[in-house]
C-alpha cells in the first residue's frame, strides 16, 4: 500500500473543507482508497492528510496532476502545500 501525505497551510477551515470534500470523486478516479485528515492541535491552520493508494502510478498521477495543484491552490488560498509519496516499511506495536 502506498500513501500520499499532504501538508496544507490554510486561511479558512470552512472554505478548505468544502473544496476538499468536493475533490473526493476526482481522487477516487485516480485510485485513492480514502484517507484521514489531521489538524495540528497547536496550529489549527496547519493540516496533514494521509491518503491510501493501491499503486504508486495512481499516487504519482494525483501528486503530479495539474488539477491537484489547482485544487490545492484554491483550497489553501495560495498559502502553501507539500506532497510526499511514501510506503510503509516498518510497523511497531507502540
Amino acid at each position: 500500500m502506498v500513501q500520499v501525505i499532504v501538508e496544507h497551510r490554510i486561511a479558512d477551515w470552512e472554505y478548505f473543507a468544502n473544496i476538499f470534500k468536493d475533490d473526493g470523486q476526482r481522487r477516487r478516479s485516480l485510485g485513492s482508497k480514502g484517507g484521514r485528515l489531521y489538524r495540528n492541535i497547536d496550529d489549527p491552520e496547519n493540516l496533514f492528510v494521509v491518503f491510501e493508494w493501491n499503486d504508486i502510478e495512481g499516487a504519482r498521477k494525483f501528486v503530479d496532476g495539474l488539477e491537484t495543484h489547482e485544487a490545492m491552490e484554491w483550497a489553501t488560498a495560495g498559502i502553501w502545500s507539500r506532497l510526499h509519496i511514501v510506503e510503509g516499511v516498518l510497523e511497531v506495536d507502540a
